[in-house]
């Protein structure tokens, strides 16, 4: 090979690296909105939760822990987080001494339901391994009632969802909404997209298993109630036309993932069905964070490989301020007291 050669394969190389390591950076810097920060301690999760209120902690994508005192209830719950290299060459599990950990850490003893808002491994992989360590139920789709099969659940601690009928945990009382999931994106050649040929998993899954093999199976979103109160917790950043249309909510959970991605017709109208149709007092994003990070370390925003997160979350921040909606920001084990 020629010295120019050698050259010109050293540069291709180079940039290749460059542009690769670009990607795998976070999207957004988080302390750029400290402002909206709840900055509370986690030693506060020890701390009595006054009667009447609920509070919510926040364990990283879509996984939020609702304690009332008497009673809990999580959704999604995942705390394995494998790295990026794991997830897209080998097969994946649930790490046990992890899932452990967070719980400890988070408070969870008294968990009583476990509701997953779609099958796909960083939504569902760890919620049969929390399930079999509390007792608590575990509550979805098809989907994700097959892959609590495959994690060892027997029938009675699976309950399959009813769209549209309220579940009574506690004093919480859920209804099941149906919704989509973020629009498809593709990434090393590798794709999110619903199979239309393979809807929902139709035998259990086992693990270890690939990230591919946990199927959507579906997408909910959960409208949460206790007392005169109400909670929306919505995992995809995606919506049904007119859905929410009479729907009143004091808080929303609002999913962010690829917003910033998305042109600004789906962002306007995104907004228009979730923000101003539900008319809620506080918005709090969810799913912004770096899943292939451990919960050990702080949350960074996603990574630039597939998301934009400065642009979704300065989106937000400048609507909610423009309608007067506070908009607060839950980092890694921070919790905040609503109503």
């Amino acid at each position: 090979m020629s010295i120019i050669g050698s050259r010109s394969g050293f540069f291709s190389l180079l940039t290749a690296v460059l542009l690769l390591q670009n990607c795998l950076t976070a999207s957004a810097n988080i302390q750029d909105y400290k402002e909206h920060f709840i900055g509370n301690d986690p030693k506060d999760l020890s701390s009595e939760i006054p009667k009447g209120k609920v509070r919510a902690v926040f364990l990283g994508t879509s996984s939020i822990l609702l304690d009332d005192g008497e009673t809990q209830i999580l959704t999604d719950g995942f705390f394995s987080r494998p790295s990026l290299f794991r997830t897209m060459f080998s097969k994946i599990s649930s790490d046990e001494q992890e899932i452990k950990y967070v719980m400890l850490l988070a408070g969870i003893k008294r968990l009583k339901g476990i509701l997953v808002c779609h099958s796909h491994y960083d939504h569902s992989m760890d919620s049969p391994f929390i399930a079999k360590e509390t007792g608590a139920k575990l509550y979805g789709s098809l989907s994700t009632i097959q892959i609590g099969k495959g994690g060892g659940l027997h029938d009675e601690q699976l309950v399959l969802f009813q769209p549209g009928k309220k579940i009574q945990i506690g004093k919480f009382k859920i209804t099941v909404l149906n919704s989509k999931h973020t629009p498809p994106f593709k990434i090393l050649g590798k794709t999110n997209a619903a199979d239309p040929n393979r809807p929902d998993l139709t035998e259990a899954l086992p693990q270890p298993a690939k990230a591919e093999d946990y199927i959507e199976g579906g997408t909910y979103d959960f409208l949460v109630e206790h007392g005169k109160h109400s909670i929306l917790i919505k995992g995809s950043t995606n919506f049904i036309e007119n859905a929410w249309e009479g729907l009143k909510v004091d808080v929303l959970f609002l999913g962010i993932a690829m917003l910033g991605k998305q042109e600004e017709e789906f962002k306007s109208k995104y907004y228009e069905e979730t923000v101003i149709k539900t008319s809620p007092k506080m918005v709090i994003p969810v799913h912004w964070d770096n899943f292939f990070k451990p919960l050990s370390a702080p949350l960074e925003p996603n990574l630039s490989l597939g998301d934009d997160v400065k642009t979704g979350m300065e989106y937000l921040i400048r609507k909610t301020s423009q309608d007067g909606v506070q908009f607060k920001i839950l980092r890694g084990f921070e919790s905040i007291l609503l109503f």
